[in-house]
């Protein structure tokens, strides 16, 4: 269906995910936004609890929720209403790189910001204070603003302020899984599995040519 068709039956989807403005969430939804061909009548909504998005996507038509699969609320999100907002889609998608960066000012750096999503990168062992933080975006305006020692964000913050911040680990870009949530009409599941037959990946053959 060309953009032109949706916008003409009134059936432009809305894609919900979290913000602010920057996050892997929005990269991430605007990249699949564009794979599916909606680009140019798509709708973009950051939320800052994704809570609030099912409750969208229960009572709005046409809208769709975007959570990375390593987010602390999956659960939530798949069990607030298991049979009214449920699992449409998902998709494979990199992160931007990541990395634990120190502030050059402090000597023993001691509190780390971070987003509960990426707790499983450092040593949280090593640190006396951890401070759970929104986004990374979030992670990175607090960091510069002095509000703790370190923080685990976007690499490219080390390069933009080469003063201030240093790289104490890089993790590199990250390759996750993101789903999508739709309401149950739109629900593809019937019964059977749904996936991608890819059995070269699992017997070591070399994968076949892609046809154009």
């Amino acid at each position: 269906m060309s953009g032109l068709a949706v916008a003409e039956l009134g059936v432009a989807p809305t894609f919900i995910t979290l913000g602010p403005k920057g996050t892997d969430h929005e990269r991430a939804t605007n990249l699949y936004i564009d794979f599916q061909g909606l680009g140019e009548v798509a709708k973009l909504d950051l939320i800052n609890d994704f809570m609030e998005g099912v409750e969208r996507v229960r009572a709005e038509p046409n809208s769709f929720l975007v959570q990375c699969s390593a987010h602390p609320k999956v659960h939530s999100v798949t069990e607030r209403y298991p049979q009214e907002v449920v699992v449409v889609d998902d998709f494979i998608q990199a992160t931007r790189d990541l990395s634990l960066l120190v502030r050059k000012d402090v000597a023993e750096p001691k509190s780390l910001g971070l987003v509960p999503a990426t707790q499983g990168y450092p040593d949280l062992t090593q640190w006396k204070t951890i401070i759970d933080v929104q986004s990374k975006p979030v992670v990175s305006d607090r960091l510069l603003a002095g509000e703790f020692d370190a923080g685990l964000t976007f690499t490219e913050l080390a390069t933009d302020h080469p003063d201030l911040l240093r790289v104490a680990k890089n993790y590199g870009k990250v390759v996750t899984t993101w789903i999508v949530y739709g309401h149950k009409r739109h629900g593809r599941y019937a019964g059977k599995l749904i996936g991608e037959k890819i059995p070269w990946l699992f017997t070591g053959q070399p994968e076949p040519p892609t046809e154009d």
